[in-house]
Formats: structure tokens, C-alpha cells, sequence
């Protein structure tokens, strides 16, 4: 940057206004990934819960979900 622009204090507030408004809507990314993976998680116990206790697939569907899980991701 030109000495100029780094002694206008416009451009360093609207910089720090950047700034602010970046971090501001990082902070809101990150609170709405957390709420949208809570509610997989959350959701994914459930089905955990409800299909073991069926015994639909038998007793080692979890270490087989946990197992096919950490393959595909």
C-alpha cells in the first residue's frame, strides 16, 4: 500500500469496519454449522436408539454404523 492510503484515516476505519463485519459473520457461520450439526447428531441418536432397539439389522449395528461412518467421511 501507497504511504497515502495508510495515513487516511477513512481507509482505516472502513478497514476496521471490515474487519468487524467479517469476524461478526464468521461468528454467525459458525453458530449455524454448530445448530444445523447438533441437530444431525441429535437426530442421529435418535435413529441409533429407535433401530437398536427393534434389533432390526442385530446386535453389532453400531460398531457397523460407527465403522461405515468413518469410511464414507
Amino acid at each position: 500500500m501507497s504511504p497515502l492510503i495508510k495515513t487516511d484515516k477513512d481507509y482505516a476505519s472502513w478497514i476496521e469496519e471490515l474487519s468487524q463485519r467479517y469476524r461478526k459473520n464468521q461468528i454467525k457461520a459458525a453458530i449455524h454449522v454448530n445448530s444445523e450439526m447438533l441437530q444431525f447428531y441429535w437426530s442421529l441418536g435418535r435413529d441409533m436408539v429407535t433401530l437398536h432397539a427393534e434389533s432390526r439389522w442385530g446386535d453389532k449395528i453400531l460398531k457397523s454404523l460407527s465403522d461405515d461412518l468413518r469410511k464414507a467421511f
